[in-house]
């Protein structure tokens, strides 16, 4: 370090006959203050700067470190926030979600060790309320343009319930779905009395029909309906 602070200009010692380097008390009190402002964070410029300018720059460049090792610090403050966020979402800790989710610890206890669960809790850590909102609002006009297309009559299998499959596939945000996922989860939908209860209130029949819809779309993208997998 000696040698890199002489090749920068930082030290200049003196030598010997013998071109050995000597450090009188002025060369160490310089070191004490180069070691002082390398510690602060300071770059080989500012360092020189801040020992052979005048006061003013030193203040300077010490308020101008300041500030950026606050605004890091800050940054630091919000990572720490998004890893206990995603570890209380992740072990199913998170009170606020206990209190607007009934079915939460349900879940927990079903996925909470698979990949799907994780994607869930890195979801809610990078997602604000307003844009988890903006999602659920999305899957609303989702169901309600596939409820409308149920009651014009559109048949399972044609380019506008594929379409709609794909729709509602890409509604579901908070993990990654498959087609053969996707299958799974209709399947879930009218076995499950909450979710048939869920979307035949939107429209009589809609849960049956929804889970023709996928079926047909996934079967187009090769999935074998009658043996799908949860992938």
């Amino acid at each position: 370090m000696l040698r890199h602070w002489e090749s920068t200009g930082l030290l200049r010692p003196s030598r010997d006959g013998n071109g050995y380097r000597l450090y009188s008390e002025d060369d160490i009190a310089r070191i004490r203050r180069i070691r002082l402002y390398r510690d602060l964070g300071l770059t080989t410029e500012q360092i020189r700067a801040a020992l052979d300018g005048p006061t003013t720059t030193t203040l300077a460049l010490m308020r101008d470190q300041r500030a950026r090792i606050s605004d890091h610090i800050a940054q630091l403050q919000l990572m720490l926030q998004d890893i206990d966020e995603l570890s209380a979402y992740a072990h199913n800790t998170n009170k606020d979600e206990h209190m607007n989710d009934p079915y939460i610890n349900e879940a927990h206890e079903r996925w909470g060790d698979s990949a799907q669960w994780m994607e869930y809790a890195e979801y809610r850590t990078r997602m604000n309320d307003a844009q988890q909102q903006a999602d659920r609002d999305a899957m609303q006009t989702v169901e309600h343009e596939l409820a409308r297309a149920m009651r014009d009559g559109v048949e399972p299998g044609s380019d506008t319930a594929n379409e709609l499959a794909l729709r509602h596939r890409e509604s579901l945000t908070w993990y990654h779905v498959t087609p053969s996922m996707h299958v799974c989860l209709a399947q879930m939908y009218t076995a499950d009395p909450r979710f048939r209860a869920h979307y035949d209130a939107i429209e009589p029949g809609l849960t049956e029909w929804l889970r023709a819809v996928i079926e047909a779309q996934a079967a187009t993208e090769g999935v074998d309906v009658e043996h799908a997998r949860w992938e």
